[in-house]
């Protein structure tokens, strides 16, 4: 698209010729009807230029990273222009009829002559232009504000969706905010190919926010801190301090690496919180049911002579009894993000503390079943079934440098360091169900462990071009440091009878002479350099992207006393990848890609095993799709075939269960998502996947052929948010969240039911004593079902119960 650049330090914005899309009266004070959806700046500005005809300079610098406001309704272009841009500190000043410069708060105050000209330095006049893509700020959001125009997919960086060969989507802050999430488990939620097993708020033991992507587990010990590995706190991520939280769906080992436990399935990545250019200060008083109260403190600064400077800083506090009859949940959040952009060099400190304590929590494995129980009822989700006496207790405290350095216009080098302490506590049980009555046996488990890792890595990126093929070429080197002191002796200490559906109160068993200094558990490094190009073709119409990851996978494993009580395991792997992205038309997007995963082997967490690691798992993708950017909605499909080795708990008649690899899991499927504004004020989120999940290669043959457990066939969302014109500052909200069956064992002859789930809201915008309030209120499971979340491993956990949440925010 062309651009027209004023390259002098000196220029004064005259009236040039009119753009002639538009009629000429257009460009006077007359009222106009606008419906300009949110978008990257530069492409509101755009919009707005193509409705009105008038000319519009800026400077590139000024526009990049921001996102624009929702201009609907009749208003003179005047008011629009100023409306577009109101939510980003620019300044808007009109010095001719149908002529107008957007600048600084600065720029505005030193640069205006006595005749009302404007003097800038480097000047884009018209449409939007062309620029480096920004690895630094999150990707603005796309049409309707709740899911982001691109997402950041490891060592390539900032991509967009239209031009990446992969399935990836980013949930914005909005998302976060309207729908009160407190958790990623509770963002995540909003994809169809996602799952929720257990979120880290309620549940007691290691797994915290567990999920399961395209049918496979995504444990909270995964998730990737802007880009980097190894260092975002345990358990759960309160998102309320984050930016972004973004997916990306199946393996990814070419772009993040060796990512730890449980992430073949796919990635999620957090974005935290920067200070922007317009002043932030709010304040959010939050209730859920039944009386977890909390409250919520964001402000954010930015300083200097062009606001290169910025402090952003996060206080929450959350505390009270939830929506499970006896659970008592607490939430402490402090995060500080201080940033410095400058024009060649940017950098950014992050800096956090998480503490969460929950009394009565649900098990994270949830329940085991029986092998002759074929079918079991999910109890009343807001009963009480495990005993007051336990309890979860994590600490997580991280800190994460990042820079980047542009050597040039084409090339760039970037850095990130980052360092995380856990330490946590569980005294809590797992149920094992042994008839259909519930009757069930419970064994008691105290649980310390400390976590310590520390990440790296180092990069440079760079644009040059081999004749007709231009090229992106990535070079990383990384590396990530775990050590675990954590022990199994405890487990099994106590053991009782319960039943799921009436459960009585046992006795609290003493925990005497257990130690709360756990010995060493294991050290792991994983050293790992990785090559990336992307080639493009035809002015970008066509992309293919290749390249390999060189990993090192070091691990060690320790007795209590200190000794090495598995071989220390060494190996190494490459891992290529490759995509190709086809643009047929400007709008439309068509894809494949062939990848590999590589983790951590599984750790046997239940059996008479317990405890034992198993080599690191490969798992290998090869997907196609296509993507259409309607301009104000987008939809996006994909056909994936994944396969992995296969890990499951099986139990024999006399009830001896044993942890381990068995087989291959093939997982085939087919996914629709749907997202933006499909009319101005209506905006559709959600969409469809279909997932055949099939085992191969079982001991013997015994269950080839036989459906995967876990892997619900059908996974259906549809949201929609609705701003009703006859009250002004009101939205409506729905979602529909569905899932069908699963099976509990190989040998498909244990399932539980489907179940669909309603969520409802309502807000409204108002001013408050000249201040900007928000009040929201939404109730989750509105219907208050009783279901089975889903299956890990053959146990199964329970859904949330009826959940209401209110909030009120002001901002100052």
């Amino acid at each position: 698209m062309a651009t027209t650049t004023l390259a002098t330090s000196a220029a004064v914005i005259a009236r040039p010729a009119r753009a002639q899309q538009a009629s000429p009266t257009a460009a006077t004070n007359e009222v106009t009807h606008f419906s300009i959806p949110v978008q990257p700046l530069a492409a509101a500005i755009s919009a707005f230029i193509r409705r009105t005809g008038w000319q519009i300079s800026y400077s590139s610098a000024l526009a990049r990273g921001k996102t624009s406001v929702p201009v609907n309704g009749d208003m003179t272009p005047a008011q629009a222009l100023r409306r577009l841009v109101s939510d980003t500190a620019i300044q808007v000043l009109v010095n001719a009829p149908g002529s107008a410069a957007l600048v600084s708060p600065m720029a505005a105050a030193t640069n205006v002559a006595d005749d009302g000209a404007v003097t800038l330095d480097t000047i884009d006049i018209g449409a939007e232009h062309a620029s480096k893509i920004d690895h630094w700020n999150a990707p603005p959001a796309y049409s309707g504000g709740q899911v982001a125009t691109g997402a950041k997919l490891g060592v390539l960086g900032n991509t967009s969706v239209m031009n990446t060969p992969f399935s990836v989507t980013g949930y914005t802050s909005k998302t976060i905010m309207d729908q009160q999430a407190i958790t990623v488990a509770d963002v995540v939620a909003n994809d169809p190919s996602v799952r929720v097993y257990t979120t880290g708020l309620g549940s007691s033991a290691g797994k915290g926010d567990s999920l399961r992507i395209r049918g496979f587990s995504v444990g909270a010990s995964s998730v990737f801190f802007d880009g980097l590995g190894g260092i975002a706190p345990l358990r759960l991520i309160p998102v309320e301090t984050m930016e972004r939280v973004e997916i990306l769906k199946g393996p990814n080992a070419l772009l993040n690496g060796f990512s730890g436990y449980a992430a073949l399935g796919g990635m999620v990545n957090v974005v935290p919180k920067r200070a922007t250019d317009a002043p932030i200060a709010s304040v959010t008083a939050s209730y859920f049911s039944n009386s977890l109260f909390g409250t919520h403190i964001d402000v954010g600064r930015r300083f200097g002579a062009n606001n290169e400077w910025g402090v952003r800083v996060n206080g929450l506090f959350r505390g009270g009894n939830t929506a499970i009859d006896g659970q008592f949940a607490e939430l402490g959040v402090g995060a500080l993000a201080l940033d410095y952009r400058g024009g060649d060099f940017r950098a950014s400190i992050d800096v956090g503390h998480v503490n969460s304590t929950v009394d009565s929590p649900t098990g994270s494995a949830g329940f085991g079943v029986s092998p002759d129980v074929l079918t079991l009822p999910a109890p009343k989700a807001s009963k009480q079934i495990y005993q007051n006496w336990e309890y979860a207790k994590s600490r997580s405290t991280y800190v994460i440098g990042k820079f980047e350095y542009d050597i040039d216009k084409n090339w760039m080098i970037y850095g990130a360091a980052g360092y995380r302490y856990s330490n946590e506590a569980y005294l809590s049980s797992d149920i094992y169900v042994t008839d259909k009555l519930g009757n069930a046996s419970a064994s008691a488990y105290y649980t310390p462990f400390n976590r310590e890792s520390v990440s790296a890595q180092i990069g440079t990126r760079g644009e040059f071009s081999t004749g007709p093929i231009d090229h992106k070429v990535s070079l990383n080197v990384a590396s990530i440091f775990d050590t675990m002191n954590y022990t199994g002796e405890y487990y099994g200490f106590y053991n009782f009878y319960t039943n799921i559906y009436n459960a009585p109160r046992i006795a609290r068993p003493s925990t005497a002479g257990l130690s709360n200094n756990p010995p060493k558990y294991w050290e792991q490094t994983f050293p790992t350099v990785t090559l990336a190009d992307t080639l493009s073709f035809f002015d970008d119409r066509v992309l293919f992207t290749a390249g390999v990851r060189y990993q090192q996978i070091n691990q060690t494993v320790f007795a209590s006393d200190g000794t090495i009580s598995q071989p220390a395991y060494g190996d190494l792997a490459f891992t290529p990848a490759f995509g190709l992205v086809v643009k047929p038309l400007e709008k439309l997007s068509l894809y494949a890609n062939y990848i590999q995963g590589l983790e951590q082997g599984p750790t046997a967490w239940g059996g008479s095993n317990r405890g034992q690691i198993f080599p690191p798992v490969r798992t290998e993708q090869i997907e196609t799709g296509v993507k259409y950017d309607f301009g104000a909605i987008a939809a996006t499909a994909s056909f994936f075939e994944i396969t992995q080795p296969s890990a499951v708990i099986t139990t024999d008649a006399a009830g001896n269960s044993t942890f381990g690899v068995n087989g291959r899991q093939r997982n085939s499927g087919v996914e629709f998502n749907l997202f933006g504004e499909v009319v101005p004020g209506i905006r559709l989120l959600g969409g469809f996947s279909y997932t055949q999940g099939t085992l191969t290669k079982t001991a013997d043959g015994t269950y080839d052929g036989k459906a995967a457990i876990g892997v619900p066939k059908w996974q259906s969302n549809f949201g929609i948010e609705w701003d009703p014109g006859f009250v002004e500052g009101a939205t409506l909200s729905g979602r529909m969240l569905t899932t069908s069956s699963q099976y509990l064992d190989q040998a498909n002859t244990q399932k539980i039911s489907g179940w669909t789930r309603f969520d409802f809201g309502v807000q409204y915008k108002l001013q408050a004593f000249a201040y900007p309030v928000v009040l929201r209120a939404r109730v989750e499971n509105a219907f208050d079902k009783s279901y089975w979340a889903g299956v890990d491993g053959g146990w199964v956990t329970m859904g949330l119960p009826r959940t209401f949440k209110l909030s009120a925010t002001v901002d100052f």
